[in-house]
């Protein structure tokens, strides 16, 4: 059944079913057509409690996803509706440019839309709410106001471009549905991380694919699964898309979206990309691909084009990366030092302990947990601990008498937006660092192989999962349009302790000298080379 013929099939319940009796009008006055976008049917039908949707650029979705807003708002009985945007000049634009105009558009569609509350933030239908607010862009600090997102009642929320959002922020607006009975919510984004926001929802979800239908086989396809082996390039000709199953040319004419987790039923996770948008053919794909290899831009062509997450190599620690470190000596239960010290503080106290072996190279010697601070001193005396550094943004008192109390430690507060050298703080004890920069640093440290680790111990795996749960990420400022990296946390939860206890002990390391059995060996070493050869006999 075409695509249109299915959707005139549907129930007047169905949104998608209403809107095209409606003929309803959208950006710049055209005709929502479904035969060109027959994947966001089941998407604006669907009232799942919890959706994820992985998409491409351009692909549609948010249009879909506000039509489902107001004819939510318009239909049921609900205390309110937010649509959030990373930010509130991306929340403005779409209001005034795409929000307000398809009201316009479309007169006669929605009569409970009351025009005497008409402002970019706030529409009314009907005795419902719909909030656009901007929700606060990650990679902006903690310390920013949620007074926009406060006081809200809301029974639905849509957050758009998820992955460019504030996590903090996005965990208030969450609690905005608390008195709801029915509450739903809707994740969309441009993927960016793998493992990081919509990319770890969806994998959470039903993971549903689209599979179009060859008109010859009736086999389905899907395009973001086979890919680049679903473009065929025939000398001299077009390129087109294939039907993995007859290898004919495949029309997008018509599909049906298949979950591959059909187990998972209160949550819904769809993945479109540019490879199914009624606007890009193969051959704008493979133009795309070309110029990406050209002008080395991967990320931006796996995200925006392909849906897909994306990291280059030097933007995180893998476990191959480690394990190429790792030595054969067994963790020692004591070092004569004189030893670095790093400690990631909290319920337990995450730390690491090194040697510096080299002008440049040291090498781990003991890492694990300790649950108090009594326990890390004789830690830092068992390994002869000369220099430690700990976070003193979570328990400022504490660490503060911990390292007044101890020579040569120091408490560290990461800077956001500090990009020069650590600034240390000799009357208070403490020292500054660019969070990202230090984070840059210790992780080039680990690519560059200038540490070591000992052998696998039951301790390794746990060690492995929290050095690779952080990853590098571009971020754009809203108002400047510049470009910085920044580490996220990916996984899901913050289970990174030992890759900052690393990072505290890499600066502390900054300021230790070479361990003693290690100096005894350089200095070895250096009066062996200058040493004079001995005169070679004379021969007769």
């Amino acid at each position: 059944m075409a695509a249109a013929d299915e959707i005139a099939a549907r129930s007047l319940a169905s949104r998608a079913y209403r809107l095209h009796k409606a003929a309803v009008r959208i950006d710049g006055g055209r005709y929502l057509d479904w035969t060109r976008y027959p994947y966001c049917v089941e998407i604006l039908d669907d009232d799942c409690r919890e959706t994820t949707i992985i998409k491409a650029a351009q692909a549609g979705l948010t249009i879909v996803c506000v039509l489902k807003a107001v004819e939510q708002a318009c239909a049921e009985d609900l205390r309110g509706i937010g649509y959030f945007f990373p930010t509130h000049g991306e929340t403005l634009d779409f209001s005034k440019a795409r929000f307000g105009p398809m009201l316009e558009y479309n007169p006669g569609i929605w009569p409970s839309v009351k025009s005497e509350v008409d402002s970019a933030g706030l529409r009314q239908f009907g005795e419902t709410f719909v909030y656009l607010r901007g929700a606060g862009q990650r990679g902006g600090g903690s310390n920013r106001s949620t007074s926009p997102i406060k006081s809200i009642p809301l029974d639905r929320i849509f957050f758009d471009e998820f992955d460019e959002m504030d996590p903090n922020r996005v965990d208030a607006a969450m609690h905005r549905l608390d008195g709801s009975t029915e509450p739903q919510t809707t994740k969309l984004s441009t993927p960016t991380l793998p493992g990081y926001g919509v990319d770890l929802d969806y994998q959470q979800s039903d993971q549903r694919h689209w599979y179009w239908q060859c008109q010859r086989c009736r086999h389905g396809t899907c395009l973001e699964l086979e890919y680049p082996d679903c473009i065929a390039e025939p000398l001299g000709g077009e390129p087109y898309y294939l039907c993995r199953h007859c290898h004919e040319p495949l029309d997008r004419v018509e599909g049906v979206w298949h979950a591959h987790r059909p187990e998972v039923l209160d949550h819904r996770g769809y993945w479109i990309s540019q490879l199914s948008t009624p606007t890009k053919t193969a051959a704008d794909i493979i133009q795309a691909s070309l110029e990406a290899d050209r002008v080395g831009r991967h990320r931006e062509f796996t995200n925006q084009t392909l849906g897909r997450p994306y990291a280059e190599v030097e933007d995180q620690i893998t476990r191959e990366q480690l394990e190429e470190r790792q030595t054969e000596q067994p963790r020692p239960l004591s070092h004569p030092g004189p030893c670095c010290m790093g400690v990631d503080p909290g319920k337990p106290h995450w730390y690491e302990v090194r040697a510096r072996v080299t002008e440049n190279d040291f090498e781990q010697v003991a890492r694990g947990q300790a649950d108090s601070y009594e326990e890390l001193a004789r830690i830092a005396k068992r390994y002869n601990v000369t220099s430690g550094c700990m976070d003193q943004g979570y328990d400022p008192s504490a660490v503060s008498s911990f390292v007044r109390a101890h020579k040569g430690w120091w408490g560290c507060l990461y800077v956001n937006s500090k990009r020069t050298d650590p600034d240390w703080d000799a009357k208070n004890r403490v020292v500054k660092a660019g969070r990202d920069r230090v984070l840059d640093e210790s992780h080039h440290e680990i690519l560059s192989g200038r540490i070591s680790f000992y052998a696998k111990d039951d301790g390794w795996e746990q060690f492995v999962a929290q050095m690779c749960n952080l990853k590098r990420t571009m971020i754009e400022d809203a108002t400047t349009g510049g470009r910085t990296s920044r580490w996220v946390v990916t996984g899901g939860m913050k289970n990174d302790h030992l890759r900052h206890a690393g990072t505290y002990a890499y600066l502390s390391g900054t300021r230790v000298g070479m361990a003693k059995q290690s100096r005894r060996a350089y200095e070895s070493a250096r009066k062996a080379v200058r040493q004079p050869r001995p005169k070679s006999a004379m021969v007769l």
